[in-house]
């Protein structure tokens, strides 16, 4: 990564060294400077509010916001921001108190505000598209000769995932990996022309069939991993990555909130190219709606 796409502690003090900054920051983001009455809002001294220069209105840049109602102070949300966008591999409640110094209490509900705000969008997948599914988490181990693998599957989370190549990815927490859940997640998140690059498992037949789809697969129980240009590595390191991370960061994850956590990592994935542009892409996405 180049010099000037880094963006760390130093350009974050540099950039927003107090509360005051950071608010006009914010208001800079959701408002005008210029009022409808011709006047120019500027911010009210010992106040976190801006007033008009001519008519006198207010406005609270907080209020619709997470910020709102929230005694944190601002350059420590602005720190928050910045740690939970630069790390890749996840950031625990217990770490984030660590890196504020604040309480598990405060550190937990700003993690859990920011995951809910990124939630994946509607745009569907095209081009050449890698997809496979895997299992998370679940206890236990398979036994002699497999004889609990099926109790042990049982238990795993399924989850289906999708990466454009070059482009974008897709994740989401499945109830099973069955056909019909495969047609599904073509049908939510993948465009009918997209050249679909799978392995060889039979779940994906009827599903791509019904959708018209053209389709490559490699053969790993043949330990064919590449066909020409075909392969699902890219999404496969996915995988791993996600896995490696929730046990590694997070210990454990519930089922009910699997699907936030892989909002992260799609997200993460997504805008992996630029420390700066991915800091201010969060707090875009962070600002105009409360979570």
């Amino acid at each position: 990564m180049a010099k000037k796409d880094r963006y760390g502690l130093i350009d974050l003090h540099k950039e927003f060294p107090n509360d005051d900054a950071c608010l006009e920051h914010v208001f800079d983001t959701l408002h005008s400077r210029q009022c409808s009455c011709g006047g120019t809002y500027h911010k009210v001294s010992g106040r976190k509010k801006f007033q008009c220069s001519k008519c006198r209105f207010q406005i609270a840049p907080m209020a619709g916001t997470i910020f709102e109602k929230s005694s944190t102070p601002l350059t420590l949300w602005f720190h928050a921001v910045l740690f939970f966008s630069n790390a890749k591999s996840g950031i625990s409640s217990k770490q984030m108190q660590r890196e504020l110094n604040v309480t598990y209490k405060c550190a937990y509900r700003i993690l859990k505000q920011i995951r809910e705000a990124l939630k994946q969008d509607n745009d569907k997948l095209s081009g050449d598209v890698e997809m496979d599914e895997g299992f998370i988490g679940g206890r236990g181990n398979g036994g002699t000769y497999n004889k609990n693998y099926s109790e042990v599957m049982k238990d795993k989370a399924k989850v289906i995932a999708a990466v454009e190549r070059g482009g974008k990815m897709k994740a989401q927490h499945v109830p099973d990996v069955s056909s019909m859940s495969i047609w599904q997640f073509l049908e939510d998140h993948i465009a009918q022309n997209a050249h679909l690059l799978t392995d060889s498992s039979n779940r994906y037949d009827l599903a791509v069939q019904a959708h018209g789809m053209k389709r490559t697969a490699v053969n790993h129980s043949k330990k064919q991993f590449v066909k020409g240009d075909a392969h699902v590595n890219s999404v496969e390191w996915f995988w791993s990555h996600v896995k490696k991370s929730l046990k590694g960061t997070f210990k454990s994850v519930s089922k009910e909130q699997l699907q936030s956590y892989l909002d992260v990592f799609v997200w993460h994935y997504n805008n992996r190219r630029n420390d700066r542009q991915r800091f201010e892409a969060l707090l875009g996405i962070l600002l105009p709606v409360k979570g």
